[in-house]
């Protein structure tokens, strides 16, 4: 059972996001419904229109939500080390966490239908990835890149790893499996000073 999400007239909205979260961790995307959500934060089935006007306006603003929590989840694993190796590691650590243990708001983060917000969306998610893009960037002072421009060696890095955390939640690949898996992965990514292993303490 999802527990119920506490309200206060002046929050209606991150009352709504916030039990929108706990609907999609638990019972996906298909459960969600304004009306319902309206009933279990104690409104009426016409609040929620003061803040989405459709379903699609709330997974728009799920899905901003979402890229704003990886945000924070990326910052903090590249700000846990000056190295830039370690950096990229930790940041796939970081993200396959956040991929596996959020699946179902992973899937409305980068689900193809969107609504009016279908830029908010684009530009949390530049945002949230930003800092992976930037690791690419400092390919001429770090080293850090094989080949190829630092844009699409980040999209292909982050195609990976959310492949990855596909297959894991799959469960054609299993979680154990995981950390092994990304730290072979990454020198393929980076340059030869790469670490094949990296101490994650």
């Amino acid at each position: 059972m999802v527990e119920k999400v506490p309200y206060r007239r002046s929050n209606l909205r991150e009352a709504l996001l916030d039990r929108a979260l706990l609907v999609l961790r638990d019972r996906g995307a298909a459960a969600l419904s304004l009306r319902e959500l309206a009933r279990d934060v104690g409104v009426s089935h016409a609040a929620p229109s003061r803040h989405f006007a459709d379903r699609q306006q709330l997974l728009d603003a799920v899905a901003v939500e979402g890229f704003r929590l990886l945000a924070v989840e990326i910052a903090e694993a590249v700000a846990s080390t000056s190295e830039p190796d370690a950096q990229v590691r930790r940041l796939a650590h970081a993200y396959l966490a956040f991929a596996i243990e959020k699946a179902n708001l992973v899937e409305v983060m980068y689900r193809h239908e969107t609504g009016r917000d279908a830029e908010v969306v684009g530009r949390s998610a530049a945002a949230a990835l930003e800092p992976l893009v930037h690791l690419f960037r400092r390919t001429g002072q770090e080293e850090l890149l094989r080949g190829g421009d630092a844009e699409s060696a980040a999209t292909l890095f982050l195609a990976m790893l959310q492949g990855l955390a596909a297959l894991v939640s799959c469960g054609v690949v299993p979680p154990a499996a995981v950390p092994a898996l990304v730290d072979d992965a990454v020198p393929r990514f980076i340059g030869s000073g790469a670490r094949p292993r990296d101490q994650r303490s």
